[in-house]
């Protein structure tokens, strides 16, 4: 390897509790032992949990959920004479559709790089599938640890050759220990030790073990089952300790609570080698088939502790030849015999404790970290394809996704209209207009990078929308800031803006949020207002299409979403017919505010319907836009000062947010419709005149507060950051964002098929 090769180790790292960090530590250090002369760094991937007190080699964080972080990543890695670069792949652990921000670092990267497969699947997702078939183009190698995974990894990816190695799961050299006084150590000295550990989840399958135990215990009377791990952190996000409290009322219901011990705690190495040493039998009853890597078997065979499991992948692989047992998924029964089999002839016992302890000695992390310095040397001496300079991504010019300014806007009762400068002008109160946007926002930025903060705001947004609807489906639009609406009447205040924009958002819900009730409320929500659309004109019309659409691709039995979309998408399509002519393809006689909103509902309706005449339709009027509103490659907005009739001269006076916005979204939509590469084009321009590009070659967004400017005036912007403007800007960047995965998938696809 030379004397002085540099490594980077790209995962998550400790002190954040997951198997990737342990495993991310461990590789690194086993790598070192291997060899004197290799250094390291750690780039960690931090999530919402955090922040974390991260040892000195970490040397950068990437937040989850922030693209930039992925290509800034990568040029600290250039500029840091670093050799190899070693990443920990698994889909959950990295932002964007899939965790595909990864391959913004890997592309960048300017030296060979090694890819660690955590998670190989037997029917990956098109998108799961393209990732990893791009990173295997941009990698020097992909590290699989079992050979079913290969197996997997060739049929299932199409991925296969010498750039595929096969390395075990490392775990710690663990030499014999007194069980016996291990097991004083935790209180059972003298009893028969069952143990499952790990990160406590529904698909563990402790209920199995639960059930078997009454069998068990009545013919060993002397055996406790350990029950070693926190509950996962996602399961805690979700769902509190139910599931923990649940095994525990399933144990007091069996009468074995005496005979189970629950250890809820994040064990540290060296406890969790303890434990593996003082057990008899290590219980690994996963109730899913597809698992192709389990550290926590392979360290309780590396501990030579006699393994029971159930038959999936990585366990029919490693117990193989007497070397485990194995007992059929979710079977109680045979779990119970099998326990009493081998806990009944302790000279079977020993030997299978003895076999798989022999077997599992090239796994030490001293060995498994030389075999992957091997593999390391290999990519190093063909290193001039991978090592070949590349362009960075377009998306690297992209702001960050920050959420600064909106979380000053809002409150615990919602966002705040209005901002003097960049401060919330309470006075103003809340809107209903502005909660819902700001409740599309939250979802998508829970999407991308799940966080307590995301998650509070997401509440907040539909919390607020909640409370300002009427029995009867109406909104209440304003609210002053004591929580008061001004107006007497229950619907006064109501628009067709206002209850479109809370279907929208409510159909968003219905489509993207994690969290069932939240899901279940906008759903009963949505279905109560649905029914005042009947008579809305255009734009209301065009938001009741984008919330019912979004209702649909959630349900497809969704019946009254799905006939709303037909009726409404049949509206649209005739007021156009009716209004348009040659020389006007417009909806209307006038252009006004909010216009591409129009062509945008028309887009997503045929998405979901394949309606070919709503896509004509949807077609004609953005073109006809595009010649209004572009000169040349700069967006210039109808002013909302006076608008644009037909016939008439347009306005540019106060151009706003809103209606860029708008222009970002349509153009999306119309290249996910058509595959057009000109919309492409257009969506980049049209954000652009956020950051400048736009009749006054001023900046519209403020780096600085993460807020954006009211508009644009005759000469000067308009210096106050409200709601309505940082919300469109957000929902742009999304789309934006979202389009850069997508060509990051599509330049994938076309080195596949050079």
């Amino acid at each position: 390897m030379g004397p002085d090769l540099r490594a980077a180790f790209v995962g998550t790292y400790p002190p954040r509790r997951c198997g990737i960090a342990t495993f991310t530590r461990d590789l690194s250090d086993g790598m070192r032992a291997a060899s004197d002369g290799l250094r390291s760094m750690v780039v960690a991937i931090s999530d919402g949990d955090g922040p974390y007190a991260y040892p000195s080699e970490v040397e950068f964080q990437i937040r989850q959920g922030t693209k930039a972080d992925y290509t800034r990543a990568a040029e600290l890695i250039n500029y840091s004479e670093v050799g190899l670069v070693s990443v920990q792949h698994e889909y959950g652990i990295f932002g964007g559709d899939d965790g595909a921000y990864i391959l913004d670092l890997m592309s960048a990267l300017q030296m060979p790089s090694l890819v660690t497969l955590h998670t190989v699947l037997k029917s990956p997702s098109e998108s799961q599938r393209a990732i990893v078939r791009r990173m295997a183009t941009e990698a020097a190698g992909l590290v699989v640890m079992s050979g079913v995974a290969a197996d997997l990894l060739s049929r299932s990816y199409d991925v296969r050759g010498a750039s595929v190695h096969v390395i075990p799961h490392g775990i710690p050299d663990m030499p014999p220990r007194d069980q016996e006084r291990l097991k004083r150590r935790f209180g059972v000295s003298g009893r028969r030790m069952l143990l499952t550990f790990g990160l406590l989840g529904p698909n563990k399958g402790i209920e199995t073990v639960l059930r078997g135990l009454p069998a068990a215990v009545a013919a060993c009377p002397d055996l406790v089952y350990f029950v070693v791990g926190a509950t996962h952190p996602a399961v805690i996000r979700r769902n509190g300790e139910a599931y923990r409290t649940s095994l525990e009322l399933l144990a007091e219901k069996l009468g074995v609570r005496d005979h189970v011990i629950f250890r809820d705690q994040y064990v540290t190495t060296d406890e969790l080698c303890s434990y593996l040493q003082a057990a008899d039998i290590f219980v690994s009853p996963y109730l899913n088939e597809e698992q192709v890597t389990s550290g926590a078997l392979s360290y309780a065979m590396g501990a030579g502790a006699s393994v029971v499991s159930t038959p999936y992948w990585h366990a029919k692989e490693l117990l193989a030849d007497g070397r485990g047992c194995l007992f059929p998924f979710g079977d109680s029964l045979a779990l119970s015999k099998t326990l009493v089999s081998l806990l009944n002839a302790p000279d079977e016992l020993r030997r299978v404790r003895t076999t798989a302890y022999e077997f599992t000695r090239a796994f030490t992390w001293p060995r498994i970290g030389d075999t992957y310095l091997r593999v390391a040397t290999e990519a190093i001496d063909n290193a001039p394809r991978a090592a070949r300079r590349r362009k960075p991504p377009r998306a690297t010019s992209l702001p960050d996704l920050r959420l600064d300014h909106l979380r000053r806007l809002t409150d615990d009762t919602g966002v705040v209209q209005h901002a003097t400068y960049s401060v919330p002008a309470r006075s103003s109160g809340y809107c209903v207009d502005d909660n819902a946007r700001a409740l599309i926002v939250a979802l998508h930025a829970d999407g991308i990078s799940s966080s307590a903060e995301t998650r509070q705001l997401l509440s907040t947004y539909l919390g607020f929308l909640h409370f300002a609807q009427t029995e009867d489906g109406g909104y209440r639009n304003f609210m002053s800031y004591d929580r008061s609406f001004p107006l007497a009447s229950a619907s006064a205040g109501e628009s067709e803006d206002c209850v479109g924009r809370a279907l929208w958002a409510l159909g968003a819900t219905v489509q993207l949020a994690i969290d069932e009730g939240q899901r279940r409320l906008a759903r009963e929500m949505f279905d109560r207002a649905l029914p005042r659309t009947s008579a809305f004109g255009p734009r209301g019309t065009a938001l009741t299409i984008l919330g019912a659409a979004g209702v649909v691709v959630a349900d497809p039995n969704a019946t009254a979403a799905a006939a709303a979309l037909g009726e409404h998408t049949a509206r649209l399509v005739s007021r156009y017919r009716q209004e348009a002519t040659s020389d006007w393809r417009w909806f209307e006689p006038a252009l006004t505010y909010d216009n591409a909103l129009l062509p945008l509902a028309l887009f997503r309706s045929y998405a979901v319907t394949g309606n070919g005449e709503s896509l004509g339709v949807a077609r004609e009027a953005l073109g006809f836009l595009e010649t209004i509103c572009f000169h040349e490659d700069r967006l210039v907005l109808i002013g909302n000062a006076e608008w644009h009739r037909r016939g008439g001269t347009r306005s540019i006076v106060d151009e706003q947010p809103i209606d860029a916005a708008a222009f970002v979204l349509a153009f999306r939509a119309a290249f996910l419709a058509t595959g057009e590469n000109h919309y492409l084009r257009r969506m980049h321009q049209a954000f652009t005149w956020f950051l400048g590009a736009n009749r006054l070659n001023a900046a519209v967004y403020d780096f600085a507060t993460t807020g954006c400017r009211d508009g644009l005036g005759v000469a000067t912007p308009n210096l106050n950051q409200g709601a309505e403007s940082t919300i469109c800007f957000l929902l742009s960047l999304i789309e934006m964002l979202a389009l850069a995965d997508e060509e990051l998938d599509r330049a994938g696809r076309r080195l596949e098929f050079n």
